[in-house]
């Protein structure tokens, strides 16, 4: 018997999985036609326009330094300008006494300590104080000390809680620096 004889044998008695193999092996035909006639070239484009806008921000980066120093300098004055001046200081400790009032919290006291920056013509003051109440009004009390509008740094905190009958009322210590300008 010859081959030809062979394989038409084989593929008539194996008719679905001929026509299956067939249709893979067009698929896959197709398949290659597409990725080399579409998508490499697509391919290709999308990656030079990525390397040219890449380059050109890299350009524009080096050349825009001056641009970029005087958004520094136009942010340095807004924050600047955002400093409270140093008569606010009383309304400050004011406004934290009424923030603890406002979340349930007994205040303990205030001490604070004055510095001099002259170079930058501010004051600060740094404030030692505590509070007493439940653990979520002390959360709350610093998230509100977060979103003063003063310029302020929170040094310190320590939370305590003295009491072993499972109660959940604590202690806060807080040390923060509030920075005021000097000149109105």
């Amino acid at each position: 018997m010859n081959v030809k004889a062979t394989i038409i044998e084989n593929i008539r008695a194996r008719k679905k999985s001929f026509i299956a193999i067939l249709a893979l092996f067009l698929v896959d035909i197709a398949l290659l036609v597409y990725a080399a006639l579409y998508q490499t070239p697509r391919l290709e484009s999308l990656q030079s326009q990525w390397l040219e806008k890449r380059k050109s921000t890299i350009v524009d980066a080096a050349q825009d330094t001056a641009a970029v120093y005087r958004q520094g300098v136009a942010d340095l004055t807004l924050w600047r300008a955002r400093i409270s001046p140093k008569r606010g200081f009383a309304r400050f400790v004011g406004s934290l006494f009424e923030t603890a009032a406002n979340n349930s919290l007994s205040f303990k006291g205030v001490t604070y300590k004055v510095t001099q920056i002259k170079k930058e013509e501010l004051v600060t003051y740094t404030l030692d104080f505590n509070v007493m109440g439940k653990y979520a009004a002390v959360k709350s009390f610093l998230a509100d000390i977060g979103r003063m509008p003063e310029i302020l740094t929170v040094d310190t905190i320590a939370l305590a809680n003295s009491k072993t009958t499972g109660e959940d009322a604590v202690a806060l210590r807080v040390q923060l620096t509030v920075y005021l300008r000097m000149v109105e």
